[in-house]
C-alpha cells in the first residue's frame, strides 16, 4: 500500500519546552489511524504541524511526497486544501446555514457557484443529513453538527482528513454514530483518516493503527492488538488501557498470591487473536488437563473487523502448569497474574 503520510524526526519547542521529541511515523493511503495521549503528550501540536498551521523546528513532513516543512505561505495555502480539519466543538458559523457552512471551502477554493450547490447536496446525503440544507446551528444536535463538520472538511475532496478530539464533546449514541459514519468513508472514499483523541476505547472501535504520545514522544507504534500484548506495568499505556480492559474485580484482587499452593487457582490475562477466537481451547484444555476455566472478567471484540479476546481466567484443578503452558502456545499472548483461593 502507498504511503500517503510521511514524518521524519519531528522536533518542536515553545520557550523551551519540547512539545514534539524526534517523533517519526508513516501512514499509508486509506489507512485509519488513531494518536492517543494523555493531555499534554503532544497530540495537539502534531495536528498542527501535519495540517501545516505549525513549522516545526526539526524534521519533515512528507505529504504526497510533498515536505511541507520546506515550503513557503503560497505553497502551504494549496496544500491545505489536501487536508480536511474536523474540530471537538465543530466550529460552525452561527449565522450561516447548514449549506453555507459546508460552501464556504469552496467559495474560498472559487468553485463555480452551479458545482457548489451541486457538491453540497452530494456531501448532505453523504454524512445523512439529506434536507437539512437549511437550518442553522442552533437547530441542530450535537451529533448533526459534527456531521455538517465532516461535511465541510470533506467538501475540497481532501486526500487527508484529521480530526482533532471529534467525539469527545459527543454522547455515548452520537459518538457510536460518529465513528460509524467516518468508517464508512473510509471504506466508501478510501480517504486516509487520522483522529486525535484522549479516549481509548474510541481507539479501540475505530483505529486500525494506532500511535501512542508521552510527554511529546511516540511511545508506542503498532495495532491495538500490538497495545494488549505489550507490558502494563506502570507508564502510559497502563493509564490508557485501564478505561477499555478487563479488570480483575475487587474480590480476587485482594486475595491475589504470588506462589502457588495446593486449594489455590491460577489467574491469567490472556489476548487472542483471531485465530485463536475460532478454537475451543478452553474445552480442549478441560480435556487434556482436567482443569475448569472461570472468566472473571472481559470477552471476544472486534478490532478493525477481526475478532480479539482480551479477558482474564482463573484456572482450577490439579495439572495447572500443563495448562498454562498449552495456552501459552496457542495465544497471542498470557500473563500470569497470581493465585487465588478456589472459593473467592
Amino acid at each position: 500500500m502507498t504511503l500517503l503520510l510521511d514524518v521524519q524526526h519531528l522536533s518542536h519547542e515553545f520557550s523551551g519546552y519540547k512539545a514534539l521529541d524526534d517523533v517519526s511515523f508513516s501512514v499509508k493511503k486509506g489507512e485509519i489511524v488513531g494518536i492517543i495521549g494523555r493531555s499534554g503528550a503532544g497530540k495537539s501540536t502534531l495536528l498542527r504541524c501535519l495540517c501545516a498551521l505549525e513549522r516545526p523546528q526539526q524534521g519533515s513532513i512528507l505529504l504526497n511526497d510533498i515536505d511541507l516543512t520546506k515550503q513557503n505561505e503560497t505553497s502551504l495555502t494549496q496544500i491545505r486544501r489536501q487536508i480536511g480539519l474536523v474540530f471537538q466543538h465543530f466550529n460552525l458559523l452561527t449565522s450561516r446555514s447548514v449549506a453555507g457552512n459546508i460552501t464556504l471551502p469552496l467559495q474560498i477554493a472559487g468553485w463555480p457557484i452551479t458545482k457548489q450547490k451541486e457538491r453540497v447536496e452530494e456531501l448532505l446525503r453523504l454524512v445523512g443529513l439529506e434536507g437539512f440544507g437549511d437550518k442553522y446551528p442552533s437547530q441542530l444536535s450535537g451529533g448533526q453538527k459534527q456531521r455538517v463538520g465532516i461535511a465541510r472538511a470533506l467538501a475540497a475532496s481532501p486526500s487527508l482528513l484529521l480530526c482533532d478530539e471529534a467525539t469527545s464533546a459527543l454522547d455515548p449514541e452520537a459518538t457510536t454514530s460518529i465513528l460509524n459514519l467516518l468508517t464508512d468513508i473510509n471504506q466508501t472514499l478510501g480517504l486516509t483518516i487520522i483522529l486525535i483523541t484522549h479516549e481509548m476505547d474510541v481507539i479501540r472501535r475505530f483505529a486500525q493503527h494506532v500511535l501512542v504520545m508521552d510527554h511529546g514522544r511516540l511511545v508506542e507504534n503498532g495495532t491495538f492488538l500490538d497495545l494488549l500484548c505489550k507490558n502494563r506495568d506502570g507508564g502510559p499505556l497502563q493509564a490508557l488501557l485501564t478505561e477499555c480492559s478487563p479488570q480483575l474485580p475487587p474480590e480476587f484482587y485482594k486475595s491475589l498470591q504470588p506462589q502457588p499452593a495446593p486449594g489455590l487457582m491460577s489467574v491469567l490475562r490472556l489476548v487472542l487473536n483471531d485465530q485463536a477466537t475460532r478454537r475451543p481451547l478452553f474445552s480442549q484444555m478441560a480435556e487434556l488437563f482436567q482443569v475448569e476455566t472461570i472468566l472473571l472478567q472481559g470477552g471476544i471484540t472486534s478490532l478493525d473487523n477481526k475478532m480479539a479476546g482480551d479477558m482474564i481466567i482463573a484456572l482450577k484443578g490439579e495439572r495447572l502448569f500443563e495448562a498454562q503452558a498449552f495456552l501459552a502456545l496457542k495465544v497471542q499472548h498470557m500473563e500470569a497474574m497470581g493465585y487465588v483461593p478456589a472459593d473467592s
